[in-house]
């Protein structure tokens, strides 16, 4: 089983980063997609108590790059701003079909 399978019933397919501050804090998993040197790169974020980190996935495990900066464009960004985006329902596509079912 791989490591993305162990999470799969951890991963919170709901969390915005934008609310991550506000009401109950819950613990868990999301993706999300991580601008820096304007290079989108889909990552892991793991939530905890006190505590929230970014893994961002080997090479072999990227979605393709249009992709994410699809995601990026429909939240009125674009790839000059280094930042952590939310994942749209392309991007929870392709993770549930290449990495949870895959």
């Amino acid at each position: 089983m791989s490591f993305y399978q162990e999470i799969k019933d951890n991963i919170l397919w709901d969390f915005r980063l934008e609310d991550e501050f506000k009401g109950e804090r819950h613990s868990g998993y999301a993706f999300v997609v991580d601008v820096c040197d304007k290079k989108p790169r889909l990552a892991l974020y793991m939530i905890k108590d006190r505590l929230s980190k970014t893994q961002t996935l080997q090479d072999k495990q990227q979605p393709p790059e249009e992709m994410m900066v699809r995601a990026v464009e429909e939240q009125g960004a674009n790839m000059n701003l280094d930042s952590l985006y939310n994942i749209n329902g392309e991007l929870r596509n392709w993770v549930e079909n290449n990495l949870l079912n895959g």
